[in-house]
């Protein structure tokens, strides 16, 4: 029986834009464009996020709390590990995008960066540092 999968699902006032910002900047690829449901599945080498927009196809409460939920920041980060961090950390710093923590190297034997898409999410992109 295979592992069990996880798979965040992110949600954006604009999905196109959502979208245009995680293929274009962060360099993830679309695995399944937007549809009637109002989401994509994008890639990054091993990971898999979903993007989505409020649609009508979940049951009403739960829709109302997606579009109340909008816009507020959350504590969480996705760790995303990265095959050349410092490329990725040229291309998002060269786009502009708001950046949390700068790149560094950890105590814990990786370097990372956090950055935060246009809904406020916090991505954190790592790669072990040599020896580790």
């Amino acid at each position: 029986m295979p592992g069990w999968g996880v798979i965040p699902a992110l949600r954006f006032a604009d999905l196109d834009a959502a979208i245009d910002f995680y293929v274009r900047v962060l360099g993830f690829t679309v695995r399944r464009a937007p549809d009637v449901h109002a989401n994509a599945s994008l890639t990054y080498g091993d990971a898999t996020v979903m993007l989505e927009a409020p649609a009508d196809f979940f049951g009403e409460g739960y829709n109302l709390a997606i579009r109340q939920r909008l816009g507020k920041a959350g504590p969480n980060a996705l760790y995303i590990e990265a095959e050349d961090l410092q490329a990725l950390w040229d291309r998002v710093t060269a786009a502009g995008v708001q950046v949390v923590d700068p790149l560094a190297p950890r105590p814990w034997g990786q370097w990372e960066f956090t950055i935060e898409d246009l809904a406020g999410n916090w991505l954190t992109f790592w790669q072990k540092l040599p020896g580790n």
